[in-house]
């Protein structure tokens, strides 16, 4: 007996009785149907947190802080764990930026230095946000989109400050000699206007308690888009400028607590997220801290697991009972074609044809089941999805069912309807040719 023959016969068989056949099929459905939307809830989580990480781009990002700038030291724990063997802390200076930007899969390192205290003006109008100064190699690299303005230059002048201005930090400058205070951006030609940053020396003061300001020239290159990272609510320049003007007033940076010989904290793009936590074990090795958001998508993947092992299991109990209705369907139709299959026996067909014929039957229901409960499944999937979009929770509660959840759940259907039949047929070949004939 051929494989198509056997199908074409199991086939017919359930047909006969498809009442009872499409019940228990019905059986496999909802079990499919309740594994594969357990599931796919805690896939959906799961890639709803990835997919809002990415698109601020935050992925492949390391930021590395210095336990050393502000006068501390002690030790960094290597992988994040206290059973981990400590490693002295280290300066982050231009030495160990070198040794990053050597590791395989870093892309670029971008120091970074904070410039507090100082004011930027432009006329009347005046802003208090701080500078940040940052690898002008690395702005595209970042994140930083500039989309008004040239950007830093090749070439910058050494005695003028290069600002790239967020879109959020335009409402900031205001008319000190004004009681109005809006969130309007005043209308500033921004790219062209002339621009002063004021340093604020509080360690010297006059009789008034006024500081001393030390003025610097600067000017706007660049209009930074707001984005989810926040790089349009802040203003940045160019970290060569910001070094050569502190050598040049080392006694002033170095009275306002910013030293001239480290850096505080730097920015490290890998070019994978596979590489992320590879590049930062290496930078903990080297003795600095770092942090990232593949340290928490791990931890959050190992939750998720646990989570989807526990609502897959759910699903399984469904999936439990439909295989022992199929054993029950199988058993039954065995107990009403004993003459049949004695009949077969006499007639010299093989034990494991028959046997065969009552497991294609059992992984037919199963795979009939499958695809119905995959059906149901898409269904369901897509009303959850519309109705949390509706609530506003659809980025991060969501339903997703990826190719290889539903061909594993189809798999696992078929699997289940041959297990559930391996007994009953077992059973169908074991019968007595001459009992069975004899039977009524």
């Amino acid at each position: 007996m051929k494989w198509s023959d056997l199908i074409r016969l199991a086939a017919t068989n359930l047909w006969r009785r498809k009442l009872r056949s499409v019940l228990t099929m019905i059986g496999v459905m909802i079990g499919t149907a309740s594994i594969v939307v357990m599931v796919s809830i805690g896939i959906g989580i799961n890639q709803g947190y990835i997919d809002s990480l990415s698109q601020s781009g935050e992925l492949t990002t390391i930021n590395i802080s210095s336990n050393t700038y502000y006068g501390g030291g002690g030790m960094v724990i290597i992988g994040g764990s206290s059973s981990s063997e400590p490693q002295e802390a280290t300066k982050l200076d231009d030495r160990a930026v070198r040794e990053i930007a050597a590791l395989d899969h870093v892309t670029v390192v971008s120091p970074q230095l904070d410039m507090y205290n100082m004011t930027t003006k432009t006329g009347k109008f005046e802003s208090s946000y701080s500078l940040t100064a940052i690898n002008p190699d690395a702005v595209e690299a970042l994140g930083i989109h500039v989309v008004e303005g040239s950007g830093f230059s090749k070439n910058a002048p050494s005695d003028t400050i290069e600002i790239l201005l967020g879109e959020g930090v335009k409402s900031s400058f205001r008319n000190p000699r004004s009681s109005r205070w809006d969130s309007e951006a005043p209308d500033i030609d921004w790219l062209n206007a002339k621009y002063t940053v004021v340093l604020q020396d509080y360690t010297d003061t006059d009789d008034q308690g006024n500081p001393k300001e030390y003025e610097f020239k600067a000017r706007v290159v660049g209009i930074v888009e707001a984005d989810n990272a926040g790089h349009g609510y802040s203003m940045y320049c160019s970290l060569d400028t910001m070094k050569v003007l502190m050598q040049k007033n080392k006694k002033v940076f170095q009275n306002i607590g910013m030293k001239t010989d480290e850096y505080p904290n730097a920015t490290v793009k890998v070019d994978s997220f596979e590489n992320v936590l590879d590049v930062q074990d290496q930078i903990k090795s080297m003795g600095l801290s770092s942090y990232s958001m593949a340290e928490t998508i791990q931890q959050m993947q190992e939750s998720s697991k646990s989570l989807q092992l526990m609502l897959g299991g759910i699903g399984g109990v469904a999936m439990l009972v439909a295989a022992i209705s199929i054993c029950n369907t199988m058993l039954m139709s065995i107990y009403e074609r004993t003459r049949e299959i004695g009949v077969m026996k006499v007639l010299g067909c093989k034990m494991s044809k028959i046997g065969a014929m009552f497991l294609t039957e059992a992984g037919i229901i199963g795979l009939g089941g499958g695809i119905l409960g995959l059906a149901i499944s898409y269904g369901l999937s897509a009303g959850i999805n519309a109705l949390m979009a509706m609530q506003g929770a659809g980025g991060s509660f969501r339903s997703v069912i990826p190719p290889y959840l539903a061909l594993g759940a189809l798999v696992f259907s078929i699997l289940v309807g041959v297990l559930a039949g391996l007994y009953p047929s077992q059973r169908a070949m074991r019968l007595s040719a001459l009992a069975a004939i004899r039977n009524e």
